[in-house]
Formats: C-alpha cells, structure tokens, sequence
C-alpha cells in the first residue's frame, strides 16, 4: 500500500485538488469568476493581468497567474444589444508537490440594454483544464532509514503521480448593472451598482492523480460592487463583496475603497485621461485582513494588495498584483455606464 508522509508543504498541494484558484482583488478579475463579465466595460478592449503568490513563509508558495482579454461587438449606440468575447487563461502552482491546474477559457455574453440605466447580460464561456503534479519532492516511508530521510533510498513506488489529460471545463453566469451619469464633468455625482451570480464547472470534470479520482465540486459565486461618486469632491467610496461556495469550502471577502480622483477627464476631446488613486481595506472571513492601493493613470489601473492572515496561520500573508489597460470609448462615462470598479 503506498504511504505518502504528509508533511505540511506537501499536504498544502495537496488540498488544492478540490479548490479553484482566487484572488483577493476580486474586483480586478474580469471574467474568470463570472463569465457573464464578458465585455461589460467601459471601453473597446480590456486587458488584465493578475498575479498571486502566497504561503511562502511556511511552504513553497502557491503562485497563480492570469491573463484576460475582453472586447463588445456591435458597439453602435443605436442597438440595445450587444456581444461580448473574451479569451482568458491561467496557471496555478502549489506547494512542494507543485501541483498545478492550467486552464484556456472562451468566453462569451450577451449584453442587453434595458434603459439609459440599465444593462443585463448572459455569459458563457467553455475551454480545457489540465492539472499536474511533480514526484520529485515526494517522501515515502521507504526512503526514512531511522536516522532520516534519504532521497537516495529507492521508495518502491510505481511513479503514478503524472499528469492528468486536458479535460473540458464550462461556466455560466448573469450580471445585472446599473449606472447614472455625471450631472457635469466636476460634480462627481456619478452612481453605480452591480450584482452577479455564476455556477463554474458545470461539467463536473475528473481529477485522475494515482489512486486519487474525484468529481471536482461546482463552485457557486455570488458578488456585488457599488461607486458612489461624492458630489461636488474629488471622493468616491467603491464597496464591495464576493461569496464563493465549492464543496465543503466557502469563502465571503468584503469591504470598501475610497477614492480620489487627481485629474478630471476632458469630456469631449478626450484629450486629457482622468487619472485616480485608491485605498482600501478588505476582510476575507475568518482569514485575513487586505489593504490595498490603487493607480488610474493613462488608462492603465495598477493594483497592489497584502493579505495579513488572521487565521491560525500567523505570518502565512501573500501579495497580489493586478494591471488592467482599457482602450477607451471617446465618452467612457455615459448614461448607463458603470465607472472602473477595480
């Protein structure tokens, strides 16, 4: 029979197989947690790039990256519908063990006007998903000679730990959104809201490692985002928060920014971009506590976060880094429209 010693670094691999990647800065994930996301933004194409590592004060740490592309189509102002696409990818690397997940995902929506305030959409999105495993790092009872552990011990095992085939992998989601425009261009009166709800893994896919063969989990995600300019100031305050539930594990992250704007946007030129700095403070339930600062500047939105773990893991924290750019329409704040959300 074989047996594995689980060590603390290996047994943190080891417990990614049925949780999905996350990242702090939810508001900064596009698409990968709800397709229905696909499009939905205040330009002609956004791009995304999010990176995560974690854990590295007590395993080899978890590392996580991601990149999105998204665009509308049928973008003339007379339609009350449009078409989202995006492509988005990413790669996940845990532990000693490196198990890892890679996924390519398609996406797709469609977005429905309902009023000049008003904005429904539908998401869809499918790929593959890959997950990976090294044995290098593996240590076997066979390989302890009672003084230690000697790598250079046979462990008798038969190397079953290899990679899993490419395997299909499906989501759906639906946003609701909603968005005022700005009285003039300095009275920062502007108000949003937005509401949305995904089932990930539809498919239910198998992980084959070894003897280990499971259904991944459905994983259920529930998430909302507010601006609330604060009229006749340079302020806005940004809440927001996401509950994700997969399996036995759940997670709810919630909390605000507060936002100052530096420049003001030439409305009809476009000349001159607005540019914005942000500060925030989000609590991951029973976890962590995660300050974050934000920079608007020339269409790029840089994110930097720390979550501070408050959970019995003590120093165990991890950083986050998010880069968005946005080619903007020429009026990027019109009725209907929602503001960057992070």
């Amino acid at each position: 029979m074989k047996k594995l010693i689980l060590i603390p670094i290996l047994f943190l691999g080891l417990i990614s197989f049925s949780q999905d990647i996350h990242f702090s800065q939810f508001m900064n994930s596009s698409f990968l947690y709800n397709p229905g996301n696909t499009g939905l933004v205040n330009g002609e194409h956004r791009f995304l790039m999010n990176y995560r590592n974690q854990w590295s004060s007590i395993a080899d740490p978890y590392s996580t990256y991601s990149f999105t592309y998204d665009t509308k189509l049928f973008k003339k102002a007379t339609n009350n519908a449009k078409m989202g696409l995006g492509l988005g990818a990413y790669k996940d690397v845990a532990g000693d063990t490196k198990f890892g997940t890679t996924s390519i995902l398609l996406s797709s929506s469609v977005l429905l006007k309902l009023d000049n305030s008003n904005t429904f959409s539908v998401g869809l999105q499918g790929g593959i998903m890959q997950n990976s495993i090294s044995n290098s790092n593996l240590r076997w009872v066979n390989q302890y000679d009672g003084d230690g552990f000697d790598a250079a011990i046979p462990s008798g095992e038969d190397g079953s730990f290899n990679s899993t085939p490419f395997v299909g992998d499906f989501n759906a989601g639906v946003v609701w959104n909603y968005g005022t425009s700005e009285a003039t261009i300095t009275s920062n009166d502007l108000f949003s809201a937005q509401v949305g709800f995904a089932v990930n893994h539809l498919s239910r896919q198998r992980i084959k490692i070894s003897n280990y063969d499971e259904k991944i989990y459905n994983k259920f995600t529930l998430h909302g985002k507010s601006f609330v300019g604060i009229k006749n100031t340079g302020f806005a305050v940004v809440p927001g928060f996401m509950f994700q539930k997969q399996g036995p594990s759940s997670e709810l992250v919630l909390g605000t920014y507060l936002r100052t704007r530096l420049k003001n946007e030439s409305r009809y030129t476009g000349i001159f971009k607005e540019s914005a700095i942000s500060f925030g403070l989000f609590y991951r339930l029973g976890d962590a506590f995660i300050p974050k600062i934000g920079l608007e500047i020339f269409n790029f939105n840089l994110g930097l976060s720390y979550d501070i773990t408050a959970s019995g893991l003590g120093g165990a924290g991890g950083y986050e880094i998010s880069l968005q750019y946005i080619v903007p329409n020429p009026m990027r704040y019109g009725k209907g429209s929602s503001p960057k959300m992070y």
